[in-house]
């Protein structure tokens, strides 16, 4: 197969991927890339050569990966990522970007013997169910992408996952390129829509994304410091700076200004959509909302079983107006009326919070019973996937 760049963490890994993607495009590069979980069809998963598979290849090789298990128990995961790797083998291409679907170390993506390098992006409390209950056992899960003698780039960490990555690297004869010591963002220059990256002593000026939010510079600049640490493999700035202005990633605060839910509110409110349902997350999300500034701000909210929502909203709260639950379709997910309980218990706010039984009344509540503002729905992926289809958002 293609040199594949491995990337692993809690958040910001397919955003990374977006970035990483758009700049090998950009610089003529064929890219493969596989990504999980998908939003509106399952074909956004596995991209050949930029992409999107075909469903009738996409059957043969599910088809083909079937067969060859014989009955035997094998996960949805599984089983589509053995059918991704069956693609990559057979469409030749220059790099395969590979994203973990959960951990890193039992992961279906961890079969592979070698990786052109690991990335890690930041690592926090999730899928504690899975992973374990502490940020130690989370991390050990996902550096279990490591391979003997190799490469990995690092984002920001906190100290505790930088020691436990040290350690794995040591043992593992890993070489770091790590956020603050070997590259980093050193300045944002807002007014000019550059910001200025630092690798290896060298200041380098770059676009500032389109993809919205201060994180996505960081993610952007995990994305830069990788191309940038590729053993001879020589990508110009351009195609760099080209491809982080490029980048598209959707429902990471995504603007839904244009589609078919902006008319239930008759363009007197801001529709924004983003798949935060972590702790981390709502910290980015916190991040926005500040540089809102003081207007009427409206969370619609969905989340799936496992998730904490008490968490989540714990930095949001007190700069939000009012929050409307919903359930998330076709999926096991915490019941909106749960949420509300949980919220009025943990929080003396007196804000409005209601239960809705769909996207189109959660929007209609907020438009009748408020004059204006901004509505950020947010929560879950599978959410954001259910609302970009309700949209009529089509993914290419």
């Amino acid at each position: 197969m293609s040199p594949i760049i491995h990337i692993a963490g809690t958040n910001g890994k397919g955003s990374v991927t977006a970035f990483l993607r758009s700049i090998l495009e950009n610089s003529n590069f064929k890219t493969h890339v596989y990504t999980s979980p998908h939003l509106t069809r399952f074909n956004e998963r596995i991209r050949l050569n930029s992409k999107l598979i075909d469903d009738e290849f996409l059957n043969k090789l599910l088809e083909e990966c079937e067969y060859y298990n014989k009955g035997n128990q094998i996960t949805f995961f599984e089983i589509t990522t053995a059918a991704a790797f069956l693609a990559f083998r057979r469409v030749k291409s220059d790099f395969i970007l590979l994203e973990t679907g959960l951990g890193g170390r039992f992961d279906a993506t961890n079969v592979i013997k070698k990786s052109l390098c690991s990335v890690l992006t930041p690592i926090s409390i999730d899928h504690t169910n899975l992973l374990g209950n502490s940020i130690k056992q989370i991390t050990k899960e996902k550096l279990g992408i490591f391979k003997e003698n190799s490469m990995a780039i690092i984002s920001k960490q906190t100290e505790l996952v930088k020691k436990l990555i040290k350690t794995e690297a040591e043992k593992k004869k890993v070489v770091l390129f790590q956020e603050s010591k070997e590259w980093k963002v050193i300045e944002k220059k807002l007014k000019k829509k550059e910001f200025i990256f630092n690798y290896l002593g060298k200041k380098i000026n770059f676009p500032i994304p389109k993809l919205y939010g201060d994180h996505q510079i960081e993610n952007a600049s995990t994305a830069i410091a990788t191309i940038l640490s590729l053993k001879n493999i020589n990508i110009d700035k351009n195609s760099i700076s080209l491809g982080v202005l490029n980048a598209e990633w959707p429902a990471r605060m995504h603007n839904l200004n244009k589609g078919k839910l902006s008319k239930i509110v008759k363009k007197r409110f801001d529709i924004w959509l983003d798949g935060g349902h972590n702790f981390h997350a709502s910290e980015m999300i916190s991040e926005v909302l500040d540089s809102w500034g003081r207007k009427n701000i409206f969370l619609i909210l969905g989340m799936m079983n496992g998730k904490n929502p008490v968490e989540f909203i714990s930095k949001l709260i007190k700069k939000i107006s009012a929050v409307v639950l919903i359930p998330i379709s076709d999926h096991i997910c915490i019941k909106p009326e749960k949420i509300k309980k949980d919220i009025t218990e943990n929080f003396k706010n007196k804000i409005d919070i209601v239960c809705q039984r769909n996207i189109s009344e959660a929007l209609f509540y907020i438009s009748k019973r408020y004059r204006e503002g901004k509505v950020l729905i947010c929560g879950s992926l599978y959410l954001a996937g259910e609302i970009l289809e309700e949209d009529g958002f089509k993914i290419n």
